[in-house]
Order: structure tokens, then sequence, then C-alpha cells
């Protein structure tokens, strides 16, 4: 399996598990911020919540290509 293809298996699993595996790579990586359960589910719910705004035409997300742009821009 090639990153790209688990990186399309994570993007399409629902947002709440997303979050749970984040946390848990986190953990994994050994950072020295853990992410607390209750933190990852109030996470998750706003992850469901913005996607439902999304969805419904409330909200308009911004590419993540864009994002990153904006990022590196910021750095230089």
């Amino acid at each position: 399996m090639t990153l790209e293809q688990l990186e399309a298996e994570v993007l399409a699993l629902p947002k709440d598990s997303q979050a749970l595996l984040l946390a848990r790579l986190v953990e994994h990586l050994g950072q020295e911020i853990e992410i607390e359960p209750e933190v990852a589910q109030i996470w998750a719910e706003e992850a469901k919540f913005r996607n439902k705004q999304m969805d419904n035409g409330q909200l308009v997300g911004i590419p993540a290509e864009e994002v990153f742009e904006r990022i590196r821009a910021s750095l230089q």
C-alpha cells in the first residue's frame, strides 16, 4: 500500500474516526502534548458540525492548497 492509498482510506473515514486516529498517531510519535479523549471528542463533534454546515451551504471551506500556500508565503 502506498502512502497516497493510505491517505485516501483515512480521508474516507468519518471525521470522528479521523480525529481519534490523529490522537493515536500523535501519542505513538511520542509528542509531549497529548490529546485528551474529551478534547478529541469535542473536535470530532466540531468537525461533524462544520461538515454539516458545508453540506447545507452555510459555510464555505478553503482548499488545502490555498491554506498551505498562505502558510508558505507567511514563512518567507
